[in-house]
């Protein structure tokens, strides 16, 4: 019944691309909806996703057992690495979105659109906003750098 909760979020997605899926999006959203009401799954996917993967691992019996006996325990395992995967993704997306592609220890920004007369080190003064290299884009483009090694201006 947990597998319901994965299989709703991959068979959705698979499904915009491909007929087959879209049925099990459905039975996958059923048993997922049901699940959460508190009511038990009418849908056999779980069930059946526990018998074609151990069938697919028959030809390692202990190993086709194990995963057999402890299939919603297995469940669980995989639900919670999915979410955790989900977050730690989100969380990559938004620091990308929030402080670009440069490194703040090097200053080395190797997917930053910058000036090339700024490098690493320096600051670019706009109207009112001073502005760091790797931060360049917040300056839309109208800097004047000027140098800054260490604290000192040359």
């Amino acid at each position: 019944m947990v597998i319901c909760i994965v299989a709703l979020v991959v068979f959705s997605i698979l499904g915009i691309f491909s007929i087959g899926y879209r049925k099990l999006s459905k039975e996958a959203f059923d048993c997922t909806f049901r699940m959460i009401t508190f009511r038990p799954c009418r849908s056999t996917l779980d069930e059946r996703i526990r018998a074609k993967l151990t069938s697919k691992l028959m030809k390692t019996p202990p190993l086709a057992k194990f995963i057999y006996k402890n299939f919603k325990t297995l469940s669980w395992i995989f639900v919670i690495i999915f979410f955790t995967s989900l977050g730690y993704s989100a969380h990559g997306i938004y620091n990308l979105i929030v402080h670009g592609s440069c490194d703040p220890d090097t200053g080395n920004c190797p997917f930053a659109t910058h000036d090339p007369t700024c490098g690493c080190g320096e600051i670019c003064y706009c109207d009112t906003q001073t502005c760091e290299s790797n931060e360049y884009g917040a300056c839309k483009g109208n800097c004047t750098c000027q140098k800054e090694v260490c604290g000192i201006k040359e």
